[in-house]
């Protein structure tokens, strides 16, 4: 979470505005942030 708040800090974001955000979308912006990327082979992948 500390590093979602720091990339908003230094994208210009106000911290009071950051703290007003409502719990739960922050927490979405983090899932969405930590999803892994789906590939559609194996060998994709691992970069093949």
């Amino acid at each position: 979470m500390d590093k979602l708040i720091l990339d908003f800090m230094k994208s210009g974001k106000d911290i009071n505005e950051i703290l007003d955000m409502p719990l739960s979308y922050v927490t979405e912006l983090m899932r969405d942030e930590t999803k892994p990327k789906q590939e559609k082979s194996l060998i994709a992948a691992f970069g093949g």
